[in-house]
């Protein structure tokens, strides 16, 4: 049995209200005619198409922004950004480019000073190097002059000159307290110097060791050549307290300065007059001159009986 198809009526004449009994009376508008079967059928195929294009539509916007989250990149067929993500994006950029700068400084900073920090490393112990290879190489120094002027008077000026020679230093305004010597070490910075008396032996020798301003051990030997000629011999024992010295040693100045010290002595000692110490070796050598064997032959003839007549 075949069925009759029932024509669908429009959203527009859906929605039209049928006019009452009373607005008919009134109104001598005609009723609408109800739609045809073919009007309701156009109408229909209008509906369905506009929905099928928004449904397109919204399907093509979310396919899109998908993309767009997804690759970064709006293309050439997609939708420019609006003003906020704009000045969002800007935002994010200049913070991550600050970020980006601030690491770069900090790590080129670290490298500056790790290279540097090694660099110091290496230069101090190139230094330290080569510091204990001077000083383990390092001889004494060794220096002899003759002075003309009898033994016990290079002694006795030697003691009371108030200036003593080490060589790298030169100690100047000594002083003596008991078996402890007290100074300067001459230049440009006054420091204090001390040293302790080792040895002394009259027109021998004088040993002494320095305890504070620098480290030396001196010693001078006098020997006596002729009457009126003294050889005195310098040896020192220098130990350098920092590169500078350890550097003079190195290159031999510490030895012209002990030099140049010994002949200023010498020079001090031949400008002094000879009548002033001639007095003195005359009386030595008619009292006490001839040492323990004058001594016992004056005190013989005192024993000896005297003769008969």
């Amino acid at each position: 049995m075949a069925s009759t198809a029932t024509p669908k009526r429009s959203s527009a004449a859906r929605r039209a209200k049928p006019p009452t009994p009373e607005q008919g009376a009134k109104s001598p508008v005609r009723r609408a005619k109800p739609p045809s079967a073919t009007q309701g059928a156009k109408s229909a195929a209008k509906s369905a198409k506009s929905s099928a294009t928004k449904n397109s539509a919204l399907g093509a916007k979310h396919v899109t922004r998908a993309a767009k989250s997804v690759t970064g990149n709006s293309g050439p067929h997609l939708p420019m950004p609006n003003r906020l993500t704009r000045t969002v994006a800007k935002k994010v950029a200049k913070k991550a480019a600050k970020k980006a700068a601030k690491t770069m400084v900090r790590t080129t900073t670290q490298m500056t000073a790790t290279a540097v920090r090694r660099a110091a490393d290496r230069a101090a112990l190139a230094g330290r190097t080569a510091y204990e290879a001077s000083t383990s190489n390092l001889v004494p120094i060794q220096l002899s002059i003759d002075v003309a002027v009898p033994i016990h008077v290079a002694w006795e000026e030697w003691r009371s000159w108030g200036a003593l020679p080490e060589g790298v230093h030169r100690i100047v305004d000594v002083e003596r307290d008991g078996d402890v010597l007290f100074g300067h070490i001459a230049g440009p910075r006054s420091v204090d110097w001390e040293a302790e008396i080792k040895d002394e032996r009259e027109d021998e020798s004088f040993a002494w060791l320095s305890v504070s301003g620098t480290d030396v051990a001196g010693l001078a030997t006098f020997h006596r050549l002729s009457e009126r000629l003294t050889r005195i011999e310098l040896d020192l024992d220098v130990v350098p307290t920092n590169p500078s010295e350890a550097l003079t040693m190195a290159l031999h100045i510490a030895h012209h300065h002990a030099e140049a010290d010994l002949r200023r002595f010498k020079a001090h000692a031949e400008f002094l007059s000879p009548d002033e110490y001639e007095d003195s070796a005359h009386q030595n050598s008619n009292g006490q001159g001839n040492g323990r064997r004058g001594k016992q032959s004056e005190r013989k003839q005192e024993k000896r009986p005297a003769r008969k007549q």
